[in-house]
């Protein structure tokens, strides 16, 4: 039992100190001991009662002045040892970019779902979804550690909701037959003309064709196997140059094989021969990691080749065809995207079924084929609809002009 400075019983865990200050203090169930100084006797003794009420019912939580960053730490050692490398990259860049700069000193306890709120609107600035979504999953993951441990009380950004953007309408327009002569008649002697016409002839993602190499192909049964995606990430410390890794397939059906019709068959092969001239140039990079070394479709230095560079050639090809066109004749725009596109649209206007060409382009399920490119299941049925025309000839249909029964005769016939 405590006593006041005057020798007076206080209460069991209350005393009052040299400078008239009185205290309160006890063991709560993690070992540690809260404390409250006031000049108030009441006030301490108010939050004797509720601190001893939240240790009885284990709704108090541990003391800490940890930061973010030191939790960060802590987390990343323990996640990062089963994590992918492609998914330890997006991590660390999420932190590093995003949480890093504004709560690298702000302690654990002192975050809210308000402030989050806040934080992830201007993240909607400078981000797209997919990218605020991997900020949000490396914090969530962070504060709940520290849930588990006991030092705060709930993870504050499980209760943000992120609202997303609404997606764009998707352009599944195909180049006609007359664009894509006059894009890749322009192509031809470019270093990633192989690239696009491959591109074009298998219906292959960008990161899927980037990812290839001299294994994934097999020229004997003339089929390509698709069991991994090339990532890219632009990092803002060297200088717009790309940090490259090897990363899973979009998703499960994206793992496949893909046939290789005579065009894509011989443009690997002269790819592979370009390959090998390129790796003993003398502009052949000799710092390129080796996991990446054994790339088919590569720059002329021998490092992987971006996306952003690639559009950016079609780009240009379109500018440079289109300035020798009428406007009503202008090439829509060109992106490796529209060359997949353009590969189903060409498989569906040669009668392969929808379901064949779903396996080709590695959708999870033929709806989403369908969803796509639902124009083309519109053209096709326009045009079975005009082949109902031909099913009897008018000869034989009666005119409405000469349709004269008499419905009587007709019900006694009938009978």
């Amino acid at each position: 039992m405590g006593k006041d400075l005057k020798g007076r019983e206080l209460g069991q865990y209350l005393s009052q100190r040299k400078d008239g200050r009185y205290q309160a203090r006890f063991t709560d169930r993690f070992g540690e001991r809260p404390e409250k100084k006031s000049k108030s006797l009441k006030e301490v003794k108010e939050w004797l009662k509720e601190e001893k009420a939240k240790d009885a019912l284990a709704l108090n939580q541990k003391r800490t002045t940890d930061t973010v960053d030191i939790w960060y730490h802590r987390w990343k050692n323990r996640a990062f040892v089963d994590l992918a490398v492609g998914t330890q990259k997006i991590y660390e860049w999420a932190y590093n970019y995003c949480i890093y700069p504004h709560y690298e000193n702000v302690k654990v306890t002192d975050i809210n779902e308000y402030d989050l709120e806040g934080f992830f609107q201007e993240l909607k600035e400078s981000y797209d979804d997919g990218s605020i979504s991997s900020v949000k999953s490396v914090f969530s993951q962070i504060m709940q550690c520290c849930k588990q441990a006991k030092y705060i009380p709930y993870n504050p950004v499980k209760e943000v909701k992120l609202k997303k953007r609404k997606k764009p309408k998707i352009d599944s327009k195909a180049l006609t037959i007359r664009e894509q002569n006059l894009l890749f008649e322009y192509l031809k002697g470019h270093l990633y003309y192989n690239f696009f016409v491959f591109c074009l002839n298998t219906g292959l993602r960008y990161g899927e064709a980037a990812a290839l190499t001299k294994k994934d192909i097999d020229l004997d049964r003339k089929v390509v196997h698709i069991t991994k995606s090339l990532k890219y990430r632009r990092d803002k410390d060297l200088e717009a140059k790309y940090d490259f890794n090897f990363g899973t397939t979009k998703n499960e059906s994206s793992v496949r094989i893909v046939p290789l019709n005579e065009t894509a068959y011989e443009t690997i092969k002269r790819q592979m021969i370009i390959k090998e001239r390129i790796e003993k140039s003398k502009y052949a990079d000799t710092n390129v990691p080796h996991e990446l070394k054994k790339l088919l479709f590569v720059t002329a230095k021998n490092l992987p080749i971006s996306g952003p560079s690639l559009d950016s050639v079609l780009k240009n090809a379109r500018f440079q065809i289109n300035c020798q066109l009428e406007e009503e004749d202008y090439m829509i725009q060109l992106s490796v995207h529209r060359l997949r596109h353009t590969f189903a649209t060409r498989c569906y206007e040669n009668g392969i079924p929808m379901k064949i060409i779903s396996k080709y382009l590695g959708h999870s399920s033929v709806l989403i084929t369908e969803k796509i490119y639902i124009h083309l299941l519109k053209e096709h049925m326009d045009l079975q609809a005009e082949k109902l025309e031909t099913i009897q000839t008018m000869e034989h249909i009666q005119s409405i002009e000469d349709f004269d029964i008499d419905m009587d005769d007709l019900l006694i016939e009938a009978v």
